[in-house]
């Protein structure tokens, strides 16, 4: 049964990294001519990889400090949230939506003083939880996925729902992957990697370049989502049963547009970022080309 995580490309662009940054009006609006313009999207599933295509070697320009050495890959550990995952079933819009909020609200608490610590200014995402249909949005995204646009977060109760029909535990697992790698991309804007990548784009040459770069973020994004399960392990809780289950969905992916990783280097990052439970363990920037296939 496929599963799709959405990243409208099309981001909040944020002024200046490694330091204190802040979103003004011009970042705003600048961010939703580029969504319009380009309204990129790109999507993993949890169907199993059956021999993915491998990529060829990348010739691009050097990438930037924002990315390669940026300031949240030294702020250490993650704090615990203190948090359990939520109680709620993917049974209804209701269910979906309080499972999601109260997830952000546990995210926003540990991200909040890591983000500051690294020199960036925090604002928490707005969420908005929908059922079956694409909402209004400055991204023009498909009905059915879960995205990060601007600075919001926009995830769809029906796939969750339909999946939960199937297995409830790994849709509850793969919520919890799926909401944390959409918070991932918001980390990314508020440190100011998306606001890097997205200026990379203009210096690159060749489709597989442009693949390359949204798989390296990509699969950050997935890293950060691991990292506060890991960090919150013994709250949350991992137990032998949830983390099996978790390994299930996490490993069983699917990359056919190339542009979020293999299932086999989503497994790497996502297992890298859990064990560390560290921003440090999720610089897929300095990684080999053959680690973000």
């Amino acid at each position: 049964m496929k599963r799709l995580i959405a990243l409208c490309a099309a981001v909040t662009l944020l002024a200046g990294c490694g330091q204190k940054s802040s979103v003004s009006d011009a970042d705003k609006a600048a961010a939703s001519e580029v969504a319009r313009a380009r309204a990129g999207v790109s999507t993993t599933s949890d169907t199993p990889v059956a021999g993915d295509t491998p990529t060829a070697p990348v010739s691009a320009p050097p990438l930037p400090k924002a990315l390669t050495a940026n300031p949240i890959y030294r702020v250490g550990l993650l704090p615990s949230s203190d948090c359990r995952q939520p109680s709620y079933q993917a049974t209804s819009l209701s269910d979906v939506r309080a499972y999601f909020t109260e997830y952000v609200a546990c995210l926003n608490k540990v991200w909040a003083p890591v983000i500051r610590k690294a020199g960036f200014t925090f604002s928490p995402p707005k969420l908005v939880v929908v059922l079956g249909e694409s909402p209004s949005s400055p991204c023009n995204v498909d009905d059915g996925r879960d995205y990060y646009c601007g600075d919001t977060i926009y995830m769809d109760a029906a796939t969750h729902i339909d999946y939960a029909k199937t297995d409830p535990d790994e849709a509850r697992a793969w919520m919890a992957l799926a909401i944390g790698h959409e918070y991932g991309h918001h980390v990314q804007a508020l440190i100011g990697v998306l606001t890097a990548y997205l200026q990379r784009e203009k210096s690159l040459n060749g489709v597989e370049a442009h693949l390359e770069d949204n798989r390296r973020m990509e699969l950050q994004a997935s890293c950060f989502s691991a990292v506060y399960i890991g960090a919150d392990r013994n709250k949350f809780p991992v137990t032998a049963d949830w983390l099996r289950t978790w390994d299930l969905v996490r490993l069983d992916t699917q990359d056919d547009d190339h542009d979020h990783g293999s299932g086999v280097n989503h497994g790497h990052w996502t297992g890298a970022g859990f064990t560390a439970a560290s921003p440090a363990a999720c610089n897929t920037y300095t990684a080999a080309s053959s680690v973000v296939a």
